[in-house]
């Protein structure tokens, strides 16, 4: 296998426990991931702290390794029952909560001189119905909220429409896991980290073959 061969990866994100929180979902399923082989490519895992300026230099460096083919960044919502598949990355960041570093963010930019929006550029409508077919609660989200969660997500799109890298890049909420609702004992929903790592796993699948298959019919 040629050294580029080798090189060819994902970039898969989760985040840090935050608030009061002592595990976050993202981050265990990226990590329950990291070093997976998916069909000739590997999957390369990064935890991201839950603060805006050390997440996005953190990315900024994932995104320059030789051999990136995808971006797929993962996030916690709590309260929601499904994987949510995020549409949209808005321009603004409006706290509710304090991140890691105690600040808190109203009515701000993500880039002062971005666009108000940018679309993930994931085969959404495939990746749902895969999911799906699979037995995997899953949505189709058109917000993913303004917090770290959304910053991530536009500050990748923004990077590489800037650099005009065609790289496919998107964003996935993930619900509490079972522990985190115990700890809370609360009324929420939840979901296992296994079946929540299948639909990761199932997500880069598809996004690679579709890649593929636009690459071959673009050469023909």
């Amino acid at each position: 296998m040629s050294d580029e061969s080798r090189a060819r990866h994902v970039l898969l994100t989760g985040f840090e426990p935050f608030d009061t929180d002592v595990i976050n979902p993202s981050g265990e399923v990226a990590k329950l991931l990291d070093g997976a082989s998916l069909g000739g490519y590997s999957v390369r895992s990064v935890i991201l702290p839950v603060q805006h300026e050390a997440a996005r230099a953190r990315v900024a460096i994932a995104l320059e390794e030789p051999g990136l083919a995808a971006v797929l960044h993962l996030g916690l919502a709590s309260g929601r029952a499904r994987i949510s598949l995020e549409r949209v990355a808005l321009n603004v960041m409006d706290y509710e909560i304090p991140d890691a570093a105690g600040r808190v963010f109203v009515d701000t930019a993500c880039v002062p001189d971005g666009p108000v929006a940018y679309l993930s550029t994931l085969p959404l409508r495939g990746i749902l119905q895969e999911l799906m077919a699979f037995g995997i609660p899953a949505h189709i989200s058109n917000t993913a909220g303004t917090y770290l969660c959304n910053y991530t997500l536009y500050t990748t799109l923004d990077a590489l429409a800037r650099s005009g890298r065609e790289i496919p890049a998107g964003f996935i909420h993930l619900p509490l896991l079972p522990s985190m609702v115990v700890a809370r004992q609360l009324e929420q929903a939840s979901m296992d980290s296994p079946l929540m790592a299948r639909a990761v796993e199932i997500t880069l699948k598809r996004v690679l073959s579709t890649q593929a298959e636009e690459i071959s019919g673009a050469d023909d």
